[in-house]
């Protein structure tokens, strides 16, 4: 459970996938997340349906990115397809208690129960979507041909995490309803562009400032603010019953983030309890024209103006002069007890002060 079965992906198996997954949802729980981060309620609407599959037995494997340590874009389109076919399935199937008469008869009846308990448990509970926008009108000035937008966008990005990007900006009639936001005849309806969308999707991984200066590369866009909430990576020690000495764990978190990979690699090293351990990160990204202080409080990532390539930097700087902004980034810890020590090291050595919240 160790290996990769393909690209960045593990599959979970047997008892450690209920340890897995319940402490995935009792740290979304505890992370106290905002409007920033993805909807917590659908996200953990997607695991609680993953348990009960697992539990019915209708899968025999969870998939896992290795790089995030979250369930995978297999793994959540599993959900989501589940969710979209329940309402028919059920539809179509005999009643509870004609599959409760007969499952003693034959392995099929029994099957069959267990496939319509879960379609009824899951049917209308929340679940996270794979790939979710929304274009909002802010506000429209007819007299001047001005108006606001906010693009709200949630997906799970190629990176396998999680991630919702915030994109508030201004445009004068003759660019926008040409190029970027289609506006509806009764001034209240707003749709994005492909080419717009295309933009943000294929820099949907990259940071807020990046993401920001990119949206400047759009032919008449103003951007006021870039913001991210990220939920991940996630790192995990689940002990397997009867190999004390082999634990399941991320197979590639130096991928993920190579700072943290580093640091839980030597955790490891001398990491020995029975529980189940976990490590989940919530990080806030934003680059805006209203932040007043440029500051990172993230213990894992660097502003880009301190680590860009001194070949790179007379750009960057023009870059920065043209587009007024400033940048903040903060992160949070979601911890069990063994693993506590561990962020504290980390945000300690960055010189940094972050919430950390502690689950059993």
């Amino acid at each position: 459970m160790n290996e990769l079965v393909t690209l960045h992906t593990q599959a979970l198996r047997g008892a450690v996938v209920p340890a897995y997954l319940d402490k995935l949802i009792a740290a979304l729980r505890a992370a106290r997340l905002n409007n920033t981060f993805p909807d917590r309620r659908r996200v953990q609407g997607s695991l609680e349906t993953l348990k009960l599959a697992m539990e019915a037995g209708l899968y025999d494997q969870l998939y896992v990115d290795a790089r995030a340590g979250l369930p995978n874009m297999a793994s959540f389109t599993r959900v989501l397809t589940d969710h979209e076919l329940a309402g028919g399935s059920l539809s179509r199937m005999s009643e509870t208690a004609h599959y409760e008469q007969k499952r003693d008869e034959a392995e099929v009846y029994a099957q069959l129960l267990q496939k319509r308990r879960y379609f009824e448990a899951i049917q209308g509970q929340p679940y996270a979507p794979l790939d979710e926008h929304r274009v909002q009108l802010r506000r429209h000035d007819p007299a001047t041909g001005t108006a606001e937008f906010r693009l709200d966008l949630t997906k799970l990005d190629a990176t396998g995490l999680y991630v919702r990007i915030t994109i508030e900006l201004t445009q004068v009639a003759s660019a926008w309803r040409r190029k970027v936001i289609d506006l509806d005849a009764d001034g209240e309806s707003a749709a994005a562009n492909e080419a717009f969308h295309a933009t943000v999707y294929r820099n949907a991984s990259y940071d807020a400032e990046h993401l920001f200066i990119h949206m400047h590369d759009i032919e008449g866009v103003s951007v006021d603010r870039v913001q991210r909430g990220v939920i991940g990576p996630v790192l995990f020690r689940l002990p397997r019953e009867g190999e004390p000495t082999n634990p399941v764990v991320p197979a590639e978190p130096d991928k993920g983030n190579p700072r943290l990979g580093h640091a839980w690699r030597r955790w490891l090293e001398s990491a020995s309890s029975d529980a189940p351990e976990l490590l989940m990160c919530f990080q806030t990204d934003i680059a805006a024209r209203d932040v007043r202080e440029e500051k990172s409080n993230d213990p894992i990532e660097d502003l880009l103006s301190t680590s860009i390539q001194d070949s790179e930097r007379a750009r960057y700087q023009h870059t920065r002069e043209r587009f007024p902004f400033k940048v903040f980034k903060d992160r949070k810890f979601v911890v069990t007890r063994g693993t506590e020590a561990l962020a504290r090291a980390v945000c300690q050595a960055a010189g940094t002060k972050n919430l950390i919240y502690r689950v059993r």
